[in-house]
């Protein structure tokens, strides 16, 4: 068993989305990866899907998420379920962080963009 906390994990900044990754293989973790992400006012992910399961839980702010053609609203206490290759994007749409965690049921964790091309993850 590994011990950690949140604040001595590294995270990475880009622009408009802070990421840290709290458990995956490199943890010794092989079946599933956790994320925790922050995204900034007007921040968006990139359209994108991944061929695993992914569960999302928003812990504050507010935004929207694409899937599908349709837009769901999101705030604290939202919890998405998307299944393998649904393609979707998150994006805040109010004036404070939107935080959130992601559960992937693969690590690493392939992603593609709605085009197929890869998307290589800084992380």
């Amino acid at each position: 068993m590994e011990v950690r906390n949140v604040a001595t994990i590294p995270a990475l900044a880009l622009p408009g989305l802070t990421h840290q990754t709290l458990a995956s293989r490199a943890n010794g973790i092989g079946a599933f990866e956790v994320w925790q992400q922050s995204l900034g006012p007007g921040a968006a992910t990139p359209l994108h899907r991944h061929d695993c399961e992914e569960v999302i839980v928003f812990t504050g702010g507010t935004g929207v998420m694409h899937h599908a053609g349709t837009e769901t609203p999101i705030t604290a206490g939202t919890v998405l379920l998307c299944q393998p290759n649904e393609l979707h994007q998150i994006v805040n749409t109010g004036s404070e962080p939107l935080t959130l965690y992601g559960i992937l049921s693969v690590s690493p964790v392939p992603v593609v963009d709605g085009d197929g091309q890869p998307i290589a993850l800084p992380w």
